[in-house]
């Protein structure tokens, strides 16, 4: 990880920027001009994922990337236990050390569920919240507990990291993985990817990040958010079933849901131009 690990053709590399705070060294990228859009990728992935994000919308607004700590190329913090309340906090230090105040945040997953946390913990007051398959809602009262201590465990194991970077570096096993997501992904996003998972410093990020997810304590805080959201599912999303949005609806306020066709969990990867329409249909519904 950091400034050495980054490849020349990353997308969006020209505008990458490594920023020393809350005690991590971030991977921030910064494109556009206008009201700031703060764009939160989903586990295991990197600023990679929201590049054609921002590449239709900077036109517009100010777009902001970053890689979630012990993700890509930014560092890990200390936390593991609560570390979705602790990214939310430290995201919010790296805004106004970087002096940015953003006006919308656009997040993947569980990136999704930190811009959720952010806004519930921190004063940041963004004027909408656009939630792409977010993991929001717990997976069970009974499997959730031993996926987050199973996590957990194998996040402290530096051996169990390099084996997975090691077995994770063919190709075959990334494109089954992805295609596993339901969705179609292009071949320069497959080698992102296999650039990623041969990272063992990633693949115990991703561990923690994992094993740091408290849905159980979100899902109770969602009836306290309010800032406008709008919640996207997909049909074809094996990861985060479309359903477990219009769900989240029930206990976010005045929350609007919509289920996309023929899409899957990285639909914003596989078709950006397809959810910055609906992320411009929610500017006016806000507007």
């Amino acid at each position: 990880m950091g400034p050495d690990r980054l490849p020349s053709d990353w997308p969006l590399s020209e505008h990458s920027e490594f920023v020393q705070c809350a005690g991590t060294l971030w991977h921030v990228q910064r494109l556009g001009s206008g009201p700031v859009i703060l764009l939160l990728h989903g586990t295991g992935s990197s600023t990679h994922s929201m590049a054609g994000m921002a590449e239709c919308l900077s036109s517009q607004f100010t777009c902001v990337l970053i890689d979630l700590p012990g993700q890509g190329f930014t560092h890990a913090i200390e936390e593991r236990e609560h570390l979705l309340s602790a990214m939310a906090r430290a995201i919010h230090e790296l805004c106004k050390h970087i002096e940015i105040s953003p006006e919308y945040l656009i997040g993947h997953s569980a990136g999704a569920a930190v811009g959720i946390r952010m806004c519930l913990d921190t004063d940041i007051s963004p004027r909408g919240l656009l939630s792409i398959n977010g993991a929001l809602l717990p997976f069970g009262a009974f499997i959730e507990p031993l996926m987050l201590k199973a996590a957990r465990g194998l996040s402290r194991s530096p051996r169990v990291s390099r084996f997975l970077a090691r077995r994770g570096t063919g190709e075959s096993d990334v494109r089954r993985a992805l295609r596993d997501t339901g969705a179609t992904i292009s071949e320069p996003m497959i080698q992102r990817y296999t650039t990623l998972i041969s990272q063992p410093e990633h693949i115990e990020g991703t561990l923690r990040m994992m094993g740091g997810w408290e849905l159980g304590q979100l899902a109770k805080d969602l009836p306290k958010l309010k800032t406008p959201t709008h919640l996207i599912g997909c049909e074809k999303d094996h990861i985060v079933p479309a359903i477990r949005a219009h769900r989240a609806t029930r206990e976010i306020p005045n929350a609007t849901a919509i289920t996309l066709e023929d899409a899957g969990h990285l639909v914003h990867e596989a078709d950006p131009e397809r959810v910055a329409h609906v992320f411009y249909q929610f500017l006016e519904q806000l507007n």
